[in-house]
């Protein structure tokens, strides 16, 4: 398999510190893509905003450590795209979003080296120092 991984990364992981950026999560989420139900075919999701996810976090109670908010922002939009028929609530999400960076036996990177793996998988190159 081809490295997809820039110089960048490194210096991506000092400032972010194996969480997602606000750039790298637009980004991501931007190219976030969910099953239509009618065609069968890929279609782009209805993003979430980072102020709405934000806002059903606290309305549910969700409490992720600091510096992770771009990290719950792709993995509530992500919900949408990878999990639509068992993640329907905004409720269910938060939890999920919860769960996910809080996971006693992971570690806050995990989410950020799922989705780097994933796009070396599919052969699409990241350029971290885009992403600061």
């Amino acid at each position: 398999m081809k490295n997809y991984i820039s110089d960048g990364r490194a210096l991506y992981e000092d400032y972010n510190h194996g969480h997602f950026s606000k750039k790298l999560a637009e980004w991501a989420i931007n190219k976030m893509r969910t099953e239509d139900a009618a065609t069968g075919k890929l279609k782009p999701i209805k993003v979430v905003d980072l102020d709405t996810v934000k806002d059903l976090l606290k309305e549910h109670g969700v409490k992720i450590p600091d510096g992770s908010i771009y990290t719950a922002w792709y993995l509530y939009n992500m919900t949408i795209a990878d999990y639509p028929k068992s993640l329907k609530t905004d409720e269910q999400r938060a939890a999920f979003v919860e769960e996910t960076i809080c996971d006693p036996d992971s570690c806050p990177e995990a989410v950020l080296e799922c989705f780097t793996a994933k796009m070396a998988t599919m052969g699409v190159p990241i350029f971290w120092e885009n992403y600061l």
